[in-house]
């Protein structure tokens, strides 16, 4: 299928799970998440701040900061390219990209140096962990720059047996899929 039609249709499905349903979904996911062996092990974890229909990120990266771990934001940067900057509570922000928080000023981390990436986007796919992501390829440039573990935290509804949408080659492909469910996906 079309990305961008099967993106309308995702999104269409996201924004029919209901408020108590979802932070329920979020809980469990968020039990499963921490009990990682690459999240216990990362010191450096980059995460999207999120918005609307998607995983509420915000108690990911407030634990994730009470662990004592550095916690990375993106910024969208010209030619569909992106870095990730150090975040805490007092870092400015401002809309860009589809309406996402980015950071306006800060510390940009290499991506070699990165030990997480929890990677957003709207399906995936468990045969071989490939994900249909916002549009633009920003996350696909840039996973294909660093080492870091790529994890994505996900609802039941975002899961697919095989892809429903056409994969690109220059897409890459997921280490770990987690939902409500537990692990659906380990490379």
């Amino acid at each position: 299928m079309n990305k961008n039609i099967f993106r309308q249709t995702q999104i269409k499905r996201l924004n029919q799970i209901d408020i108590t349903s979802k932070r329920a979904k979020e809980a469990l996911i968020l039990e499963s998440f921490f009990d990682q062996h690459e999240v216990k092990n990362a010191r450096k974890s980059a995460i999207t701040m999120s918005h609307g229909f998607e995983l509420d990120t915000a108690p990911i990266i407030q634990r994730l900061m009470e662990n004592g771990k550095c916690v990375y934001v993106p910024r969208t940067l010209p030619e569909r390219q992106m870095e990730f900057v150090e975040y805490n509570l007092n870092t400015p922000m401002q809309p860009k990209f589809q309406g996402i928080l980015e950071p306006v000023g800060g510390n940009v981390v290499r991506p070699e140096a990165l030990d997480l990436i929890i990677v957003p986007g709207l399906a995936y796919e468990v045969s071989n962990g490939y994900r249909l992501g916002f549009g633009g390829g920003y996350y696909d440039r840039y996973l294909k720059k660093t080492p870091a573990s790529k994890i994505v935290l996900a609802f039941s509804e975002q899961i697919y047996s095989d892809p429903q949408w056409d994969v690109e080659p220059f897409d890459v492909p997921l280490e770990k899929i987690i939902t409500e469910e537990g692990v659906q996906f380990e490379r």
